[in-house]
């Protein structure tokens, strides 16, 4: 093991030893739903005081924080946020701050980029946006898809205060107490932070998987022992949680295998995962012929596209779609009255989103998310961040218990507008999306997880894109996919015409068989963009 691996993990044993005090308390009052929606009521009563709480406490009150250089820049001290807020309210009182530069960027927060407002240059860091008032009990990394991951440090009472709109969600499915089954990774992944929330309801898991196996991630000692020690506790304390079993995604037939004799046994059941990692699991059921009607599947991590969902759909299962960061926590919850794939209310009582337009280099304009945190232990301190998403944000009058909660707000067709860079020309990957999940398994047969676009950027800085195809899919003309793939992009829309004609007349794609790339977290891009030296980045 590297000398500084070892280093990390001793430097770690400080949070060890709070740990166990620190989860004894986080279980002694386990959340109900009267409690909950209680909490969720206050809270939303009550965003504009929480809004200045946070702010007058962890940033004007932090000299170091990068949020508190940008209000100044703006002229806004508190004295003038306080009548702002108290006049106009959270959501147009941020609007108001954004216009005036208040907010970071997706690169700025990770410390890729400077922050540059007028002639004023931040040097940041991650670590600039860490919130000093949160605790450290524990600490999880970013995906690792967009660049060099990010340490985000958990504190059991955010943990706790955010599970408060994703047990009503729950609940809104008729779901919340049913045997869990998770299939997630352990730490740095987000495995454990699932185990805990429930945990914090009083709830245990069924049994939980791992992807991600022992020894697999460079600083293991630290993680691998700290997701063993957590667990010993949980079980000291009470709480009967399984040790997690390594399955990789080629053996997704023993989730579902597993799903299947608790549906035998109780008629009903829940899964924790990301969508692709669902529909891995519905692929492998559907293979076996196996049924999971009574299955209820929450999922996240990547965009929740109608050809995904029904794909899981097709073996009896339902999804249920939330939205959120590990950074972040939850954004959207997932609506039980959708009207789209992803249909998904505003966790705003602990969430406030608002959107700006962003423009891409192709021209498009999106409205981007920016997105801020109001909970005081949020791990991060989130004033605008504009989170690299755009989707739809509408008030829609559904009916579901979590409107009737509160939560009016709804978002769908969220998706990353990161971008595709060829040949000189630039196209938001919507389309693309459609196009590698229905278009072409249409086509050519195969699933949604045998089609991926990916971007190769040589050490001279020039783009390569190649149409990955899974050998699974039989072709008799590799370069047929290419053209239909052109041609329904051409079809989509002006750019994507422009977009198609440049990438023909180029030559720029070629067909490459071998398995789609999917992320050290277990996420499947369908755009996979790699810099030159071998860092992936968003797609």
């Amino acid at each position: 093991m590297p000398a500084s691996s070892a280093r990390e993990s001793l430097e770690y044993l400080p949070t060890f030893a709070r740990f166990p005090r620190a989860l004894r308390r986080f279980l002694k009052r386990p959340l109900t739903l009267e409690v909950a929606r209680t909490i969720a009521a206050d809270r939303l009563a009550c965003r504009e005081a929480n809004f200045l709480r946070i702010i007058e406490k962890s940033v004007y009150g932090y000299p170091a924080s990068p949020y508190r250089a940008l209000l100044r820049l703006a002229g806004c001290e508190l004295g003038d946020l306080e009548p702002l807020v108290e006049r106009d309210g959270v959501d147009q009182a941020l609007k108001t701050l954004r216009e005036a530069g208040v907010y970071v960027t997706y690169d700025e927060f990770r410390g890729r980029l400077p922050i540059v407002r007028g002639g004023t240059t931040i040097d940041v860091t991650p670590e600039d946006f860490d919130n000093p008032a949160a605790r450290r009990d524990f600490q999880m990394t970013t995906g690792g898809s967009t660049g060099r991951e990010m340490s985000v440090h958990q504190d059991l009472d955010y943990i706790a205060a955010t599970f408060v709109p994703k047990l009503l969600m729950l609940d809104a499915w008729g779901v919340a107490d049913l045997p869990a089954i998770h299939w997630q990774h352990i730490l740095p992944g987000a495995g454990l932070r699932f185990v805990l929330q429930r945990a914090s309801g009083g709830l245990a898991p069924e049994a939980w998987y791992s992807q991600q196996g022992w020894f697999d991630v460079k600083s293991w000692l630290k993680y691998d022992l700290a997701t063993i020690y957590s667990l010993l506790w949980l079980n000291l304390l009470g709480c009967r949680v399984p040790i997690p079993a390594i399955t990789k995604r080629s053996d997704a037939i023993v989730v579902a295998r597993h799903v299947r004799r608790v549906l035998d046994e109780r008629g009903r059941c829940l899964t924790y995962s990301g969508i692709s990692a669902a529909v891995r699991i519905a692929l492998a059921a559907a293979e076996a012929g196996l049924d999971l009607t009574g299955t209820t599947m929450r999922v996240g991590g990547e965009p929740i596209t109608p050809a995904k969902l029904a794909t899981v759909n097709a073996v009896g299962a339902r999804v249920i779609p939330t939205y959120g960061a590990v950074e972040t926590g939850p954004i959207g919850i997932g609506c039980p009255h959708a009207r789209a794939a992803d249909h998904m209310h505003l966790a705003a009582d602990s969430t406030a989103l608002i959107t700006s337009p962003h423009r891409l280099e192709s021209g498009q304009v999106v409205q981007a998310f920016n997105v801020t945190s109001l909970v005081d232990a949020s791990p991060k301190v989130l004033l605008n961040y504009q989170i690299d998403d755009h989707g739809q944000v509408e008030d829609r009058r559904c009916g579901c218990p979590l409107h009737a909660s509160g939560y009016t707000t709804s978002l769908h067709t969220v998706r990353s507008y990161s971008k595709l860079l060829s040949e000189g020309v630039t196209f938001a990957s919507g389309d693309i999306q459609r196009i590698l999940e229905e278009v072409l398994p249409a086509r050519f047969g195969g699933t949604v997880l045998d089609y991926q676009l990916s971007e190769e950027e040589d050490r001279h800085g020039i783009s390569r894109l190649q149409l990955v195809i899974s050998p699974r899919v039989a072709i008799a003309d590799e370069q047929e996919p290419i053209r239909v793939l052109l041609a329904s992009l051409q079809e989509s829309s002006a750019r994507g015409d422009v977009t198609g004609n440049v990438w023909r007349q180029a030559g720029t794609l070629v067909v490459v068989r071998r398995e789609p790339m999917v992320t050290t977290r277990g996420k499947q891009p369908v755009v996979h963009r790699r810099r030159a030296g071998g860092v992936a980045v968003k797609g």
